[in-house]
């Protein structure tokens, strides 16, 4: 069994392909991919800087679920003084860019703590300001988070996005770290 990638056009040019096919006697089946490549992502990013717009869109082009990922920034975003912001690189100089290569913050402007979520977009993985236990998260009956044993302490609870239910889950979860930050 042979696997390749491709578009038809990119397909239909290749010589070793050709050769291969021409060796080969049996049944021969085409599938297309059907994945988060076709997923339509909006015309912008919800609550992301221009500067990060570009990134964040390549990052989402890979990720297992773009379009709930997008539907958490739309709903998080629209609460009040909440601001998406790429990450200031240490040893950065002091006029860089933020980086949105790797994860955002989600951060309540005015708030004296950092965010109260961290997103990456790539994997569509929410992790947030909470140090709950699995105990705590069972009693407010979430099925779709997990807590963290590694990493920042106050950041202990994650969740991947994957269906509906993980994403009320996340966005009940983010609220209740965006009303104690």
């Amino acid at each position: 069994m042979f696997q390749f990638e491709g578009t038809p056009e990119e397909l239909d040019a290749s010589q070793v392909l050709k050769e291969l096919a021409d060796q080969h006697r049996g049944p021969v089946s085409v599938t297309t991919k059907d994945g988060p490549d076709d997923v339509m992502l909006p015309a912008r990013i919800p609550g992301v800087a221009d500067e990060g717009q570009e990134t964040v869109r390549q990052l989402l082009g890979r990720s297992p679920a773009p379009d709930l990922f997008i539907r958490f920034l739309q709903k998080t975003t629209q609460w009040d003084n909440v601001g998406v912001y790429g990450i200031k690189r240490k040893n950065a100089l002091p006029d860089a860019p933020l980086d949105y290569s790797r994860y955002l913050r989600l951060r309540r402007q005015g708030s004296q703590f950092g965010g109260f979520a961290y997103v990456y977009a790539e994997y569509s993985t929410i992790n947030l300001r909470l140090s709950y236990s699995q105990q705590q998260l069972d009693e407010l009956g979430i099925k779709a988070a997990r807590t963290l044993t590694t990493g920042h302490r106050e950041y202990r609870v994650s969740v991947d996005l994957t269906d509906e239910t993980s994403l009320t889950d996340a966005l009940q979860l983010a609220e209740l770290a965006y009303s104690v930050t």
